[in-house]
């Protein structure tokens, strides 16, 4: 009988080729309890998380080593392209919508050579500055020989005392998520799924074709990532009303000569807002339809570390 792989007791977990990320939950530092650090290597194939915010605390997020593509922004005319090395940090404010990847996943031209980041005050993280990566899982594996040529970074909630009360979720929420990730191909073979996929992907390849295996097993994982993310303060931007485009409709052909002006500051605002109410929606009701239909769950006992057992119990306050 097929089995989730068993990454409870593991301090380190590490992505396949293309991909190669490697999830190390050891560099926790005293000020920084339960830091996540991930590392991805040239080449990978990963492009970096979906854009997200977090609505209850505020976000450290420092580079270890190599050079990174950050985004983060308030609204549609206030966002922010940094890109920078090690040594240097962001903090995100509840509600700032942000990104990180790779500098040459950025697909323009811009150079990121000579760019500075965009500092917020209390950005330093003096702690988690070690250049030391315990890589031999994954990484070296890939013949990667210049350990600047990889990507490493923090992530954790600030060291505000209230944000880190929210510390263990965030452990639990990267241990799974990297899981999850990890065993995506052994869904359609679990005694958890439906029936009627696990007959599906029995089907000969000549009728089931790999191309259509690896999509459905990319869109199964789709739905896992939002089942996870709806028990976290985890909040992916998954779209918004197109009220700008709407508005520029409307006032045809203002908005559609040479020099068209500025959409009003409020349409704006308008959309922005509905990207948290649509993104809300559609992982509510993905969600549904990924523990009601599919038996998924948002975390699993494989995945979940004793000492992190209690961590989504309710918070006092």
């Amino acid at each position: 009988m097929t089995k989730r792989t068993l990454t409870a007791i593991e301090k380190t977990i590490s992505l396949p080729a293309p991909d190669g990320r490697v999830y190390d939950f050891t560099k926790t530092a005293e000020e920084a309890p339960h830091t996540v650090q991930i590392s991805v290597p040239p080449n990978s194939s990963f492009k970096g998380p979906l854009s997200y915010w977090n609505e209850q605390f505020k976000l450290l997020f420092t580079c270890i080593s190599g050079r990174v593509h950050t985004f983060w922004g308030t609204g549609l005319y206030s966002n922010v392209d940094n890109f920078f090395g090690a040594g240097s940090s962001e903090t995100y404010d509840a509600f700032t919508l942000h990104f990180w990847q790779r500098p040459e996943q950025w697909q323009t031209n811009k150079s990121y050579s000579h760019s500075r980041p965009q500092t917020h005050p209390g950005d330093e993280h003096e702690h988690l500055l070690g250049l030391d990566r315990d890589l031999e899982k994954g990484i070296d594996q890939q013949g990667v020989t210049d350990p600047q040529d990889i990507l490493t970074v923090a992530i954790s909630p600030s060291p505000n005392y209230w944000d880190q009360a929210h510390c263990r979720r965030h452990e639990l929420l990267h241990r799974n998520w990297a899981s999850m990730e990890l065993d995506a191909a052994l869904y359609p073979s679990l005694p958890t799924t439906p029936l009627l996929i696990r007959l599906l992907f029995k089907l000969p390849r000549f009728l089931f074709p790999d191309l259509l295996r690896n999509w459905l097993i990319t869109y199964f994982l789709s739905i896992q990532m939002l089942v996870l993310f709806s028990v976290f303060d985890h909040h992916p931007n998954l779209g918004a009303w197109p009220l700008m485009s709407l508005y520029a409709l409307v006032r045809f052909p203002r908005y559609f000569g040479p020099w068209p002006p500025q959409i009003p500051q409020w349409v704006c605002r308008c959309q922005w807002a509905s990207m948290l109410f649509v993104s809300h929606w559609k992982v509510w009701l993905w969600s549904g339809i990924g523990t009601r239909v599919l038996g998924m769950q948002a975390v699993y006992e494989e995945y979940t570390p004793e000492r992190l057992r209690d961590a989504l119990d309710s918070m006092p306050g």
